[in-house]
């Protein structure tokens, strides 16, 4: 837990330096069911539906789908988080892995072979087409969706061609469906973001974090039991790039404020964080990053102490595999579930 330690201290002087003039204090107050609407609210935490209703479990839908989806707005979700996955006919479907259970990587099929073997599998449009349903003009604040634009691990994308095709065609969905105002974009590779932040600039982009990219070569090679191979990136932005084995192609991150100067590099509005770095050193570095003006996200949580712990930090929304408990314990901000049924009940009683 050193490293970590070395990130509280780092993060102490940070937070110290970080600019308030950054903080935008002075953008107009959205109305409506926007993104916009959802940054601007001024109580914490909102619940995220991880993968539409939760990671696989024999209670909820199939993850990443539409009755996923659906189930997690029906229930009173606001917004919902899927994972995309780029096809050979370059399609993007909503799918957590990059391969398949027999390790075929899903850009070497087309979409009709991808849904030939797996017909529950949805398209990008067919998820965004749902959302937009329950997206309607209103107090309530529904139908918004964070999309994951995953890098492709070494296994599938050996050259590292990927990231620009898979940027165009989220770009180019979302701007087709006219959803750029109900749709964020999130990535754990900055070079993903940079791309996103030049050909999509009016999409709202999240800087995803993960503690492993804190470690250095040595612990995650002992940790994982896998070799970590440092690379050149593309749009790296000058952080240290490697591929761990055949799996991840990440950047990582020296100290908190490269992490803090990627954010801002890539004009991120907000930067989601991982329940293993929020625990080792969360106190310091949400606060650093609100001073810059920046949302914070954390995941993922399936218990109560989970969500009150990363509440006591003071973020802003949180990923969870159980919406009951997100619904439960989210902020009663208006629009929400609880909101609406309260008011539902106060007509009744008033009639």
């Amino acid at each position: 837990m050193a490293v970590f330690r070395f990130v509280q201290a780092a993060l102490a002087v940070a937070l110290v330096l970080a600019t308030p003039t950054l903080v935008s204090a002075g953008r107009p107050r959205p109305t409506g069911t926007t993104v916009e609407a959802l940054l601007a609210l001024d109580i914490r935490p909102f619940a995220i539906g991880h993968r539409g209703s939760g990671e696989n479990h024999p209670s909820r839908p199939v993850e990443n789908t539409v009755e996923s989806v659906r189930a997690a707005f029906q229930a009173g979700l606001s917004v919902v988080e899927i994972d995309v996955q780029l096809t050979r006919d370059g399609h993007l479907v909503a799918y957590h892995d990059d391969v398949l259970a027999d390790f075929t990587c899903i850009n070497a099929l087309t979409l009709r072979e991808v849904q030939a073997g797996l017909p529950y599998v949805p398209t990008l449009e067919a998820i965004l087409e749902e959302a937009r349903r329950f997206n309607r003009p209103g107090p309530a604040l529904q139908g918004l969706v964070i999309i994951e634009l995953k890098a492709a691990r070494p296994l599938c994308d050996p050259g590292d061609h990927q990231d620009r095709p898979t940027v165009g065609a989220a770009a180019r969905v979302v701007r087709d469906m006219r959803m750029t105002d109900q749709v964020l974009f999130t990535s754990f590779s900055p070079a993903i973001l940079r791309l996103a932040q030049w050909h999509a600039p009016e999409i709202a982009r999240i800087l995803a974090v993960s503690g492993l990219q804190f470690l250095g070569q040595a612990e995650i090679e002992e940790r994982f039991d896998t070799t970590v191979t440092v690379i050149e990136k593309e749009h790296g932005l000058g952080l240290t790039w490697a591929e761990i084995g055949t799996i991840f192609r990440l950047p990582g991150y020296r100290s908190p404020e490269e992490l803090l100067g990627t954010a801002l590099a890539v004009e991120a509005r907000v930067v989601e964080l991982d329940y293993f770095l929020l625990e080792a050193s969360g106190e310091a570095l949400v606060p650093a990053l609100h001073a810059l003006g920046l949302e914070v996200l954390g995941f993922t949580v399936d218990h109560a102490r989970q969500w009150k712990f990363l509440e006591s930090l003071d973020v802003d929304g949180i990923y969870t595999n159980d919406i009951r408990l997100g619904l439960k314990r989210q902020a009663r901000f208006p629009g929400s579930a609880d909101t609406r049924r309260d008011e539902r009940l106060s007509r009744a009683r008033r009639r």
